[in-house]
């Protein structure tokens, strides 16, 4: 009999859940992952320039949140990526050596855990072929062609009951989007609506959110929103809020569910 004993749990591996390290540089894109192939790329970050390891079934957070790439930089900034609502973002932080970011990436391999991301940034990414585009979504229906006169439409289906939210992901600017959600069952004399809205700006993207009661101030926000080159000041019913601390709390909502 052999001793060769490689194959005796061929299923093993197969369940390993798949992961993708890569180089900016394009020295190494594989599938065929190890944490001693992790830390090689890491040490040679300096030549390698970015080092990521992508999750080929990415880590669900929470509903229409997932986490599914760690990115290690050779100006020792690291990053989470995740998709949130249809949206590319990226939790990250600076100061990370090479050994602190092998440990974060390692553990990412082994286990699919993420790191505390406690006072990391927030922001939003785009994919380098892909440039920024305008999305209407209502009641998770997404909208590829629309117009100005679609994304009014569907506010008004709101209003009228037909629909309970829509999201408007728009470009103006450095880009952002809001979310307008009917709060009631449709059968209270008054209709509340609670709005987000939020401004990628940089450093910082900047976040509003208020109950409006007043259809008519919603119809003319939302379309001053959509027909001019500038950004319209939020709504004096909307208060500001950290959109670096709503991202986190998504990832520390996933931890402390997982600890349970």
């Amino acid at each position: 009999m052999s001793n060769d004993t490689r194959d005796i749990f061929p299923g093993l591996k197969a369940r390993k859940p798949q992961y993708v390290l890569g180089t900016k540089n394009g020295d190494i894109r594989t599938s065929n992952v190890t944490e001693e192939k992790i830390l090689e790329a890491i040490d040679d970050i300096e030549d390698n320039e970015c080092v990521y390891l992508e999750k080929c079934v990415p880590v669900v957070l929470v509903s229409h949140a997932e986490a599914y790439s760690i990115d290690y930089f050779k100006d020792s900034s690291i990053a989470v990526c995740f998709r949130v609502n249809g949206y590319l973002l990226r939790m990250w932080r600076s100061d990370v050596d090479c050994d602190m970011a092998a440990d974060i990436m390692c553990d990412f391999f082994r286990t699919a855990s993420l790191p505390d991301m406690t006072g990391w940034h927030c922001q939003k990414i785009h994919p380098e072929q892909e440039e920024a585009e305008e999305k209407l979504c209502v009641d998770g229906e997404d909208f590829r062609y629309f117009g100005c006169q679609d994304v009014v439409g569907a506010l008004e289906n709101i209003i009228e009951g037909k629909s309970r939210w829509m999201l408007y992901d728009f470009t103006n600017g450095e880009g952002g989007y809001v979310n307008i959600h009917r709060c009631d069952n449709g059968t209270a004399p008054t209709a509340r609506y609670k709005v987000e809205y939020v401004r990628w700006s940089e450093p910082v993207p900047t976040g509003y959110r208020g109950v409006i009661f007043d259809v008519g101030l919603l119809r003319n926000w939302l379309w001053s929103l959509i027909d001019n080159d500038r950004l319209p000041d939020p709504m004096d019913e909307c208060e500001q809020f950290d959109v670096n601390d709503h991202f986190e709390r998504l990832v520390f909502r996933f931890l402390d569910e997982d600890k349970k």
